[in-house]
């Protein structure tokens, strides 16, 4: 049976969830997937025995969250390990471990700018913006910053916090978006990992949408997303076996990001030109490099959380999976996962920024390099970067052509980021369908 009540294309967060929601309010759906994995950059892959992620790491899982509430409206337990407040960042001067207790955002400014005065001042001018006048897109959070301090130390902190958060740089990121984020999405919020590793946490929630009588296809690219009279009358998928299909509905909702989505329907002359204009504008996506090795022993002991560097130019932060879940490696073995960003998204320079990310690794923690079994060496750009558009640059959900809606990180809701925000989008996008 080849009719749906809509299509969904891709199955990464913002797509899985999407189908969810649309599920739970009473549509059948199919999702078009061409890994044989779900969950795209929310996934692992089996390396050497190990669970090794293909991008997210902290997940957000807290009942606020679009992604946890997507698991609930399925009825799918999130199968996590809290992780909420386990962040150290560190400095040139030292490592600064979040309170259990609260306070952390008045204790980092005083341990990076070693002046609780001045910390004081600029910590008062922070709760302004998020209390009162809230700073405009036309200037990024650098500029914000650099009207109250010339302190370096508390420019890296942050510097560390923008990169390894939302995948840019404090330079390239609106003011405007930075406090959002602060102001409506940090505070309270949850984060964990999955406990048998990503793909099994997306697969669960698959396995619920099959079970409620709708499809999953895997190992199946969507070809072309078909439009009649400026309206979605399906799409064309290739299956495994090489056989073209044609799938109808009327709805489809598409996670392969804004630039994919407008050459499957046709491209740009296929949409209005306002539509046009916006995506050609901030066409930019988030590059971002990742190293997933092995060790005899954790780099980190008695620390179970994600460290954040603020004394590097590419590396911005370092997990240990097998610390965190006894599931993710075999014992005696110790997984370890860092992510890097270009100094300047806009231009980056790969392979040269991969080479100083594995040398900061190592200035930070000597002779790891010779010690270390690397199993995932990887830059993500163009079709499967860190984020298809920066933050605050987001496209809307819904596109000139009827019926046909963007779900992802491309579209991301103001004040979210990463998964979170691709979750968002397909709970404003389904929101927007389903009339609720």
């Amino acid at each position: 049976m080849s009719e749906f009540d809509a299509i969904i294309v891709g199955s990464g967060v913002g797509g899985i969830c999407a189908a969810a929601y649309l599920v739970a309010g009473g549509k059948r759906v199919a999702v078009v997937e061409k890994s044989p994995y779900l969950g795209g950059r929310c996934s692992h892959r089996e390396r050497e025995d190990c669970k090794v992620t293909t991008g997210a790491l902290m997940i957000p899982m807290g009942p606020r969250s679009a992604i946890r509430q997507a698991f609930d409206a399925m009825g799918v337990e999130m199968d996590m390990i809290d992780l909420t407040g386990k962040m150290r960042y560190r400095l040139a001067h030292g490592d600064y471990d979040i309170s259990p207790r609260g306070g952390g955002l008045l204790g980092m400014i005083r341990f990076a700018m070693q002046d609780d005065e001045a910390a004081s001042v600029l910590h008062q001018r922070i709760i302004d913006a998020l209390t009162g006048w809230s700073p405009l897109a036309s200037i990024t959070i650098l500029d914000w910053f650099n009207q109250y301090t010339d302190n370096q130390e508390v420019k890296n902190l942050f510097q560390g916090y923008c990169a390894a958060l939302m995948g840019v740089n404090m330079h390239e990121i609106p003011a405007s978006e930075f406090f959002s984020f602060l102001k409506y999405h940090s505070k309270g919020s949850q984060f964990g990992m999955a406990r048998l590793g990503n793909a099994h946490l997306m697969s669960t929630l698959g396995a619920a949408i099959e079970a409620a009588g709708s499809v999953v296809f895997t190992q199946s690219s969507c070809r072309k997303i078909l439009v009649e009279d400026n309206r979605v009358c399906g799409v064309e998928m290739k299956t495994s076996g090489e056989d073209l299909q044609i799938l109808h509905a009327p709805l489809v909702l598409s996670n392969a990001g804004p630039r994919r989505t407008i050459e499957l329907a046709g491209g740009v002359n296929s949409f209005e030109a306002s539509y046009v204009a916006e995506f050609l504008k901030n066409d930019i996506d988030a590059p971002i490099m990742h190293a997933s090795f092995l060790l005899d022993a954790p780099l980190m002991t008695g620390f179970d959380g994600c460290m954040v560097f603020g004394n590097t130019k590419n590396l911005i932060y370092l997990e240990i999976p097998s610390l965190i879940s006894s599931d993710i490696s075999p014992d005696g073995v110790y997984l370890h996962t860092a992510y890097g960003a270009p100094a300047n998204a806009a231009k980056p320079r790969l392979n040269e920024e991969f080479d100083t990310m594995l040398d900061e690794l190592e200035a930070n923690f000597p002779g790891v390099l010779q010690r270390a079994n690397f199993l995932v060496k990887a830059k993500h750009r163009g079709d499967s970067p860190g984020m298809h558009r920066w933050v605050g640059r987001g496209m809307p959900v819904n596109t000139s052509i009827r019926g046909l809606y963007n779900v992802g990180d491309g579209c991301a809701p103001e004040g979210t980021i990463g998964t979170e925000s691709a979750a968002a989008s397909a709970q404003l996008a389904v929101k927007m369908i389903l009339g609720a």
